[in-house]
């Protein structure tokens, strides 16, 4: 009883988060997604630079794929109260690491390396919020919400699918097919109007379909930080 209880709970939680992130721009599971990986960047740097499990984990990776280090980056670029010698103290342990490792090459250029930590919490994330959007959408209210938001983008789209029943895939598989369709027709409309042959100026929405061709295709990036702190 407690388990459902607390899966109760948690659903309702993440209604709360979701419904949010719906009603801002862009894909939501891409936000929250983004969210979760601020927050790590921000508890690390700010909090456990000097944990042993984390240098563990930093120096097992050989540090941060290329995505995630230039986030690394950019937090520290935009916030006050996360300082470069967050960052430099982790990867005095992964420099340390990679002097170790190099001298074992053999044959081919290849290092025993693990998985990025924000990776894993990026995958993690995604799949819970998957996971809770292919229930909530259920609710009609929330669907409401959903259908008057920006919508997913295409892998988030396929991450939720498998997560929802029968009866919401095919209300979600009717959406994204509406929301591609209408994309198709202002794609087609703002090259038609840029023609010189052609005086009719394009809407706004016509003019930002490439871009929203980008992230409904493959995935949101996010300028800046989504959550304010100092």
């Amino acid at each position: 009883m407690r388990n459902k209880s607390a899966k109760g709970a948690e659903l309702s939680l993440a209604a709360v988060y979701l419904e949010k992130s719906m009603r801002e721009p862009g894909c939501p599971i891409c936000r929250r997604l983004r969210e979760a990986e601020e927050r790590w960047i921000w508890n690390v740097l700010y909090e456990l630079t000097g944990d042993p499990e984390i240098h563990g984990r930093f120096a097992s990776s050989l540090g941060l794929c290329r995505e995630h280090a230039a986030l690394v980056a950019k937090a520290v670029e935009t916030r006050e109260l996360v300082t470069p010698t967050g960052v430099a103290r982790l990867y005095e342990s992964v420099v340390a690491r990679a002097l170790e490792v190099l001298p074992n090459l053999r044959g081919r250029a290849s290092l025993p390396r693990g998985r990025c930590p924000l990776c894993q919490i990026a995958q993690e994330t995604e799949e819970r919020e998957s996971w809770f959007l292919g229930r909530l959408l259920a609710d009609p209210q929330l669907w409401a919400v959903y259908r008057d938001s920006e919508g997913l983008c295409l892998p988030h789209f396929l991450s939720v699918w498998p997560e929802a029943s029968e009866e919401v895939r095919q209300k979600l598989l009717s959406d994204f097919q509406e929301r591609l369709s209408r994309l198709l027709v202002r794609l087609r409309e703002f090259q038609r109007k840029e023609r010189f042959d052609v005086d009719e100026p394009p809407t706004p929405e016509e003019i930002a379909s490439w871009r929203e061709a980008l992230w409904r295709l493959g995935g949101m990036d996010f300028s800046a930080p989504l959550i304010k702190r100092g």
